[in-house]
């Protein structure tokens, strides 16, 4: 278990189950040095962010999103930190185009099922939605796309299809889904707003190690880092992207990647103290409101 844990997820992602307080009464109980709020493409956590870190004020935190984008090598996650906790100006509009980008995925997948012949139109979908995801969230997100596992159980459920295969044959048909905002919007706004961004686990988008695509990527978003140490990157590659980082200047984090707030897993990862400490030359480390 590492001292950090700058990727989490809560059930303001659209995916994920863990209340905000879970994460810092996790570091609280283990004495975590800092933990980051990441919630998929938003920050609409944050008001209860920073009530829990009122009640928590030993607990470190740091301000942040993983954003994803669109760029001609095909969807990309990036983990963006030292963003202002109430977003303001030019960030703000890139988190309503994401809030807005939600909505039509959603739109879009429920006119596909509708065109194939099953019966899930928008009400549907808002209802699967309130079957897992907080009032809050469905207030202030709309009714969004559905997270995968929650929306393959319902069609097998709903007589759609008989297992995952059947769901994936499905989706193969769908059409006009809206990509992810382009990663020349999103870049700029988030450097504008003095955020750091960080490739998160990057062992399929680096092809392993390809040092084109490392070098090609990491000019394409104009890295501040990568997640060296994330569950999904082997480790024996940990130190090679480490060995990149200091090759050319980038902070190396690390992260669960939680969505769920289990104990054993959080912190999961091996990156070393002085990873954070490097980060924190750069980055702003809260301890309550």
């Amino acid at each position: 278990m590492a001292s950090f844990d700058l990727h989490l997820h809560t059930n303001w992602s659209y995916d994920a189950f863990a209340g905000v307080e879970d994460y810092f009464r996790l570091a609280q109980e283990k004495k975590t040095r800092a933990i980051a709020i990441t919630d998929h493409h938003l920050m609409d956590g944050y008001d209860e962010v920073l009530e829990c870190a009122a009640k928590y004020p030993e607990v470190g935190y740091l301000s942040g999103s993983e954003i994803s984008v669109s760029c001609e090598f095909g969807p990309i996650d990036l983990v963006c930190l030292n963003l202002p906790r109430r977003p303001t100006g030019e960030l703000a509009k890139l988190f309503d185009l994401y809030r807005n980008w939600q909505i039509a995925s959603g739109t879009e997948a429920s006119k596909n099922f509708c065109r194939l012949g099953y019966d899930f139109d928008d009400n549907a979908r808002l209802e699967l939605l309130k079957s897992y995801r907080t009032a809050a969230a469905v207030a202030k997100q709309g009714n969004s796309h559905v997270r995968n596992e929650t929306l393959v159980q319902h069609c097998i459920d709903s007589g759609f299809c008989k297992d995952a295969d059947g769901y994936r044959a499905i989706r193969k048909q769908f059409v006009n889904m809206p990509p992810y905002p382009s990663y020349e919007v999103m870049v700029p706004a988030v450097k504008a707003a003095g955020g750091l961004i960080f490739i998160a686990h990057p062992f399929n988008y680096f092809l392993q190690n390809d040092r084109k695509r490392m070098d090609a990527l990491r000019e394409m978003f104009q890295l501040d880092g990568i997640e060296c140490a994330h569950p999904s990157v082997p480790e024996e590659m940990t130190p090679v992207y480490r060995a990149y980082c200091e090759e050319h200047g980038l902070l190396s984090s690390g992260g669960s990647d939680l969505h769920s707030a289990i104990s054993d897993e959080f912190a999961g990862h091996c990156a070393p103290d002085f990873w954070l400490d490097e980060i924190l030359e750069r980055v702003t480390v809260y301890h309550g409101a």
